[in-house]
């Protein structure tokens, strides 16, 4: 007799390896969606507090539209610029050249609406209970974000390309050796250069959140804060870049319209026709307050709502006296990015 045990285990290892793959699989994708989820919801945030505070979110539009106002008055008081088929003001130099002492005034008080601006949307996120004056501060929080970012803005501009320089030092021997394989070893040097700036950006984009959040320069903690979320952080600015590409359509292609009809009005002298080509003007500078303002409202709430994520998942975070989740050290180090 043919003994029948053989025969009545296999069906039951048969089943038990699908059970543990499809468990896996299912485990795996809840892991994808619940990371897409949280990237999402911290590329949201922005829209929740327009929801949450629209007359703050009004007050700072207003801002932006006083300064585009300002910038508009100084630009009309100024010497004709030619329109060409070059930028009429390449530099910033050439640009406090032209326009003198009103240039700094413009540079200057951009700055300070721009660092305003989006500490009120930090606090918006971090300290809700914040809502006197709209948000909105002028004090030590907000010289130092403007002094970091300040800093931030020169160290790009003085060694933004010292990666390119490094690869183009790097392969020229190579493509002196093979000069056949020229081109594609300058794509390849473009493409990594591209990757690596992109990478140290995103690694060291919650600087100013940071120094918000603990009221002070924290030097020692702004690189460690990003270990291990880079992907989080990179999905969460993909997220918002297709957001405002959807809104940039909307808003370039109302812009032509209303600059053409501003054109086509501009021929005519009467009294009216000026008062019309006034008003789509001032239609033109809400927009691109409009614009502006939500561009740096999703990024920086974007950038708030990620950073109480982050600290809230480290094991050794303390609460800082002001109400902010303040990180004692780094990460864990086995995250790789």
């Amino acid at each position: 007799m043919i003994d029948p045990s053989p025969f009545k285990a296999a069906p039951q290892r048969l089943q038990v390896v699908p059970r543990t793959t499809r468990g896996a699989l299912l485990s795996g994708l809840m892991g994808v969606f619940r990371f897409v989820a949280a990237a999402t919801i911290a590329a949201t945030e922005g829209f929740r507090v327009i929801a949450r505070s629209p007359r703050a979110v009004l007050v700072w539009g207003l801002m932006w539209v006083v300064w585009f106002s300002v910038t508009a008055g100084v630009v009309a008081t100024g010497e004709k610029v030619v329109v060409s088929t070059r930028i009429a003001r390449w530099t910033v130099w050439e640009v406090v050249r032209h326009y003198g002492p009103f240039a700094t005034v413009l540079i200057a008080l951009f700055f300070l609406v721009f660092g305003m601006t989006a500490i009120a949307s930090f606090r918006a996120v971090l300290n809700p209970e914040q809502k006197r004056f709209f948000f909105l501060r002028l004090g030590r929080d907000e010289l130092r974000v403007a002094s970091i970012s300040v800093m931030a803005f020169s160290l790009v501009a003085i060694f933004g390309g010292m990666p390119a320089g490094a690869l183009i030092a790097l392969a020229s021997p190579i493509m002196a050796a093979a000069p056949a394989l020229a081109k594609q070893i300058g794509v390849l040097g473009a493409v990594v250069t591209v990757c690596l700036e992109i990478w140290l950006c995103v690694r060291l984009s919650l600087i100013a959140v940071e120094t918000f959040a603990e009221h002070r320069f924290h030097l020692s903690a702004y690189w460690p804060l990003a270990r291990g979320r880079f992907w989080y952080l990179m999905l969460c600015y993909c997220v918002i870049f297709l957001i405002l590409f959807v809104i940039m359509i909307v808003y370039f292609t109302t812009n032509e319209l209303l600059f053409g009809l501003a054109l086509n009005i501009a021929g005519h002298t009467g009294m009216f026709q000026r008062v019309v080509v006034l008003g789509i003007a001032g239609v033109m500078a809400v927009l691109a307050a409009g614009y502006l303002l939500l561009t740096i409202v999703l990024f920086c709430t974007c950038q708030a709502r990620a950073y109480l994520t982050i600290t809230s998942a480290m094991p050794n975070v303390r609460q800082s006296p002001w109400g902010a989740a303040t990180p004692d050290a780094a990460p864990s180090p086995s995250a790789g990015f």
